[in-house]
């Protein structure tokens, strides 16, 4: 299955079905569009001090109860659909004058799977070697 690396504390954010989309300064694949991907979470995680939150984003995070403590790093933290690719949506979320990664239906994994690298871009993920 495809799995895109992504920094915490987005990556929770969206695994959690919170944060409904991934800013990015590349168009999303076409091919991509109307499917499931794996969440990876980065090893890097940005403070929630230094974080870029703005404060209508820290406001839809509290609103869920979301906690920036202990964010899992190095793991496959769950899966999400990408719906489109557009440009200026009025999510909270998007940045402006970037590509919008417009997300759906995430699910958070139960378990993480642990200690998994990850890369650049899209990449492949074999779910049965983590078994």
């Amino acid at each position: 299955m495809k799995a895109i690396s992504i920094k915490q504390p987005w990556a929770s954010l969206i695994a959690h079905g919170i944060k409904d989309i991934e800013n990015r300064t590349w168009k999303c694949p076409q091919k991509y569009i109307g499917q499931r991907v794996l969440i990876h979470a980065s090893k890097t995680v940005v403070g929630w001090r230094e974080s870029p939150l703005n404060f209508h984003q820290r406001e839809v995070a509290r609103k869920y109860g979301f906690s920036f403590d202990e964010l899992p790093k190095k793991a496959i933290i769950g899966s999400v659909l990408i719906a489109a690719c557009v440009k200026n949506n009025p999510s909270v979320w998007a940045d402006m004058g970037c590509w919008n990664w417009v997300l759906k239906d995430a699910v958070l994994f139960e378990k993480p799977i642990l200690n998994v690298k990850g890369k650049l871009s899209f990449w492949d993920f074999n779910m049965d070697d983590y078994e």
